[in-house]
């Protein structure tokens, strides 16, 4: 037998090696991943067909398979963006379009939805998974212009005629079925879809949803039995089924089920603390204590059982002194641990609460010199650096926890808020929808993520991310209401009007005042307010005696244009009950509409003497007597409210604001700073300290301040916050970002002299001369005996570039 070298058995091994194209290389690959997918490896084949699109990334075979391999494991993004690819490559690809179009629609992606499924739609239109997506786009523009959908529905029914396991004909077919109020056959839609997909956590829901609308207990516990045991480790659907069995005044049941979980083999501290926190809030406290004190006597490690029983002590009445004396106790008596550190923590978060700020870091301290990765330890030190306005290292710090925990939602949110507090709305919002996919879009970090998005006016988007969450927790009060608000935004009202039939189905005290509520504010929304104060009318003659349904009641009397009823529903109900601070304060906003301020005055003084701190009463007051030209009266009303309640915010704002007219900036700056201080989330106290540090001082460390102050203002569309960041980047000598903030501040404040000045100023800077030239005069022209020293400023630099 002729024998090689070892040498050169290598090097013909690179010489062939080398003779093989990208393409050959990428193919073999790609067989390779297509056998192993054969053989079940799953992990391994997508190894290979990684290595296909480094060797050919236009090999669409395999990408093609590749995602619908993550598509089929869950992890929707990768497949996304995948398909994404692919449509770049070829914008013929079929099975891609109709791949990101389902996609699109089980997210709640509808604008995406709408241009990929336009497009398949005129690539394939007899393909059956096409006509689903189309209908599905037809049935939910039908719904939206509230014309009839019965079109695209039956379009849907034959669609999943054809093909049962159509998941999107389905929905269609089944959400027609309960908009025609035909709940059997919506009920029998659900429980086909459950045979052929039992791990569809939607059509759980649904079912479970119909059941509870047709008052069947029996199936509903059924269903939610079965959604629990399908979904064992979501821990949000064993919260909907303990709810549902407290709902059902089953106690005995929910106790038995987190008993089952903590008793079982391998049970985790958190699952045993899991019936203490039951107990606590379901029987009473001492039935709580005294399960921990029957850990602390079985557990071999009872360390956390007792601080956690101190815990409960420290939350009592006069039992904080005790708590902290007994963690003391379990620190001195604990071997350097897990738990010690732990202990310490707790420890530092009840001195915390108690002013003792400084014993508190010390102890934080001991614990990450011990574990520089402690997490809790990590986020206490996180959170003082963004109480003392360190975000930039907050946010390393945070980073590091995160690396201990990466699915730790409260850090991810947390990081996400840093970045929104310095500014960085783009990582702010990736954070956020990070927080809402490791959680599985439950229900906190969901609500976070959409007031974020609705912030910021992407209204659709916050859509489908309480959609999402819906879908996990269809019962949570938060969630319906956010979807009504939601549907409001939109002027969907039939969205709205689903959403009230949702809440009324579960049939609580709670949840049907909600729904009255968002009743209500519908009608008000289309401006029905006869109708409004009928439906007000009813439920107070029905023995709604809440006071806020009797002060909408007047607010709809007013609106109607009936004072003379307002007036006399509220002497009627004054007559019952003459303390009320609701009441009263209506009864002076009818006399000052009916042309007796006097009297209006009297009862809003009297009612701010009693509650200092109420800002509706204070506004109220404030601007009748501005309205009436005393000045000094309304100044008067501010020094009495800050001198009973020294840190009230509007009262703070409103000094602040005079102050800063009146020509003593040091005395503004100095109130701004006071509220900002105590609440940094104030924007409007951020922008004005912002402003006025930036416009009066000049030496680079206040800039700096203004600077980390205003971040978080960058990427708002207020013009009067773009104004401030524009001006303190133009006196940190970056022209060009103070253009791009200057320039739509003052399209959206056309009659502010400064910050036409500001402009100005940056043009000139720029050596745009015209343009300075026409934005120094117009900030003349408006700025004309204000007396403001940029004025006169102004027409000192028009003169120079004139000559």
């Amino acid at each position: 037998m002729l024998r090689f070298p070892l040498k050169f058995t290598f090097l013909l091994f690179f010489a062939l090696a080398a003779c093989e194209s990208a393409e050959e290389r990428a193919e073999r690959y790609f067989q390779s991943g297509m056998a192993l997918l054969e053989e079940g490896d799953v992990d391994r084949a997508l190894i290979e067909f990684r290595n296909v699109f480094q060797s050919n990334p236009k090999h669409q075979e395999a990408r093609l398979v590749y995602a619908q391999v993550q598509r089929d494991r869950g992890f929707i993004a990768d497949a996304y963006g995948q398909y994404v690819h692919l449509i770049e490559q070829d914008p013929g690809d079929v099975e891609a379009l109709i791949a990101l179009t389902e996609l699109a629609i089980l997210s709640n992606n509808w604008e995406e939805a709408d241009s990929f499924g336009r497009s398949a739609e005129r690539l394939a239109p007899e393909d059956n998974r096409v006509v689903a997506t189309t209908a599905m786009l037809e049935y939910r523009d039908a719904v939206i212009a509230e014309r009839s959908a019965a079109g695209p529905a039956a379009t849907a029914a034959a669609a999943l005629a054809e093909d049962p396991a159509s998941v999107i004909a389905r929905k269609v077919v089944i959400d027609n079925a309960i908009m025609q109020g035909e709940i059997p056959a919506a009920i029998k839609a659900v429980e086909d879809g459950l045979q052929i997909d039992p791990a569809q956590s939607e059509l759980h829901i649904i079912r479970v949803g119909l059941f509870n609308a047709s008052q069947d207990a029996a199936r509903t516990r059924a269903a939610l039995e079965d959604m629990a045991a399908q979904f064992p480790d979501n821990a949000e659907i064993q919260k909907e089924l303990i709810g549902w069995y407290l709902s059902e005044n089953d106690v005995a049941a929910a106790e038995a089920l987190l008993r089952s979980r903590a008793e079982a083999n391998g049970a985790t501290p958190a699952q045993k603390v899991a019936v203490v926190d039951f107990l606590q809030q379901t029987a009473s406290a001492e039935d709580a204590i005294a399960e921990l004190d029957r850990l602390i006597s079985t557990e071999a490690d009872n360390a956390r059982y007792r601080v956690l029983r101190a815990t409960m002590t420290f939350s009592q009445p006069d039992g904080a002194d005790a708590a902290i004396a007994e963690i003391k106790d379990v620190i001195a008596g604990t071997e350097s641990t897990d738990a010690l550190r732990d202990a310490k923590i707790v420890l530092a978060r009840m001195l915390s609460n108690q002013g003792a700020t400084e014993e508190a870091k010390g102890y934080v301290t001991e614990v990450l010199t011990e574990d520089a990765g402690h997490v809790d330890a990590l986020r206490m030190q996180a959170a003082w650096l963004i109480t003392e306005g360190d975000t930039e290292q907050a946010i390393i710090v945070l980073r590091q926890a995160l690396a201990q925990a990466p699915r730790d939602v409260g850090l991810i949110t947390a990081i996400g808020g840093a970045h929104e507090r310095a500014g960085d709305l783009d990582l702010a919002g990736e954070r956020y929808a990070l927080a809402v996919e490791v959680s599985r879009q439950a229900p906190a970090p969901s609500l976070l993520h959409a007031e974020f998005l609705l912030d910021r006016d992407r209204v659709d988007s916050a859509e489908a991310v309480i959609a999402s969450a819906l879908t996990v927790a269809p019962q949570n009060t938060q969630l319906l209401s956010t979807m009504a608000d939601i549907k409001l935004r939109q002027g969907d009202w039939n969205g709205v009007t689903r959403v009230i039939w949702q809440l009324r189905a579960l049939d609580t005290p709670e949840t049907t005042a909600l729904a009255s509520q968002i009743g209500i504010t519908l009608l008000n929304r289309q401006e029905r307010f006869d109708e409004t104060r009928q439906v007000l009318e009813e439920m107070i003659a029905d023995g709604a005696t809440s006071m806020a349904a009797k002060a909408q009641l007047v607010e709809a009397q007013i609106r109607s244009g009936r004072l003379d009823d307002a007036r006399a529903f509220l002497k009627q109900e004054l007559a019952e009950t003459p303390d009320n601070p609701l009441l009263r304060f209506l009864e002076a906003d009818i006399h000052v509409l009916l042309e007796d301020p006097a009297t209006g005055e009297a009862i809003y003084r009297e009612l701010l003497q009693e509650t200092p701190l109420n800002e509706q009463v204070l506004g109220r007051l404030y601007g009748l007597l501005m309205s009436q030209g005393r000045d000094a009266d309304a100044g008067a009303i501010l020094d009495e409210v800050l001198a009973a309640a020294p840190e009230a915010v509007m009262a703070n704002m409103i000094k602040g604001s005079r102050l800063e007219n009146a020509g003593a900036i040091a005395d503004a700056i100095a109130i701004y700073d006071g509220v900002f201080a105590r609440d940094p989330d104030n924007l409007i106290a951020a922008n004005n300290l912002a402003s006025l540090i930036t416009t009066h001082r000049d030496d680079e460390e206040s800039l700096d301040r203004a600077k980390r102050i205003a971040a978080r203002l960058r990427s708002s569309d207020l013009p009067q916050f773009q104004d401030t960041v524009g001006w303190i980047a133009y006196r940190q000598g970056d022209y060009e970002d103070a253009l791009a903030h200057l320039e739509p501040a003052v399209a959206g404040l056309p009659d502010d002299a400064l910050t036409h000045y500001h402009l100005g100023l940056t043009y000139l800077a720029l050596e745009r001369s015209e343009d300075a030239r026409r934005l120094l005069s117009r900030a003349i022209i408006l700025g004309e005996g204000s007396g403001l020293p940029q004025i006169a400023n102004a027409q000192e630099l028009l003169g120079q570039i004139d000559q």
